[in-house]
């Protein structure tokens, strides 16, 4: 209980780190020695009013100098990220598996909120975490129990399928339908996720996409409007972490 308890506020203090990455990657700026500020009023935070979780509840969401409303986003990622912690460690143990887990969860949270706030998919997230991916599983350290064969084969499919249907829309309809970044991410979820975690990422990644997409352009009176892709895609990779092998049960 108390090692949770630990591991808990240790994943709160990651998820604040994982803000400034969400925040300044996009902006090419520093993410570990630039002092933390006030978007709106640029005042430079205190440290007391920078405490994980804590500090949002004690100010009511808003900064101590304007007063202007804070993000929900940043309580939200720094509680995902503590639960990540403690969901890790009943599944893994101490172990190496428990590290690489929360490498791989962290990387995707960033990617979530880079791509919905900005409609990026950074190459510093993905391709070092896919190189990660590769060394972690030919060591037969990936949590996901895939061997190399399986991943290489899982990167590879994901890569190509995306890589086709984004060639396709280019070519066809004269249209971006997807970005090189959300290509890219595909890479990275197969080599970590394995090959059947392909169809099943982009089986739910186009349904729950839709399922925002139709209501957006029915809104915005908009056929066109761009709706974070790469958001759908991290969704239906965590969703494939815990019910992939039911999904696959049920087909079979």
């Amino acid at each position: 209980m108390v090692a949770t308890i630990y591991l808990f506020l240790f994943g709160l203090i990651l998820g604040s780190f994982l803000n400034v990455c969400i925040y300044r990657l996009p902006q090419d700026q520093d993410i570990f020695f630039k002092r933390s500020s006030c978007q709106n009023c640029h005042f430079q935070i205190r440290w007391f009013h920078n405490i994980p979780l804590i500090s949002y509840l004690f100010l009511f969401g808003k900064c101590s100098n304007c007063k202007k409303q804070i993000s929900l986003q940043y309580p939200f990622v720094e509680l995902l990220s503590g639960l990540i912690f403690v969901y890790s460690y009943f599944e893994f143990g101490l172990t190496l598996k428990f590290c690489f887990f929360i490498i791989f969860a962290s990387a995707l949270l960033v990617i979530f909120f880079t791509d919905l706030n900005k409609y990026l998919i950074l190459d510093i997230i993905t391709i070092p975490v896919t190189i990660l991916g590769l060394v972690v599983t030919f060591f037969e350290q990936n949590p996901f129990q895939n061997n190399l064969l399986e991943s290489v084969a899982g990167g590879l499919a994901g890569f190509g399928s995306f890589y086709l249907i984004r060639w396709s829309f280019l070519k066809i309809k004269k249209i971006e339908a997807m970005g090189f970044g959300d290509v890219k991410l595909m890479l990275m979820l197969g080599i970590w996720l394995g090959i059947k975690s392909i169809l099943f990422i982009m089986l739910f990644s186009s349904i729950t996409a839709l399922m925002v997409a139709i209501p957006l352009t029915i809104i915005k009176k908009d056929k066109r409007y761009p709706i974070p892709y790469g958001c759908f895609i991290t969704i239906s990779s965590f969703l494939y972490m815990w019910l992939g092998d039911s999904f696959y049960k049920i087909l079979t």
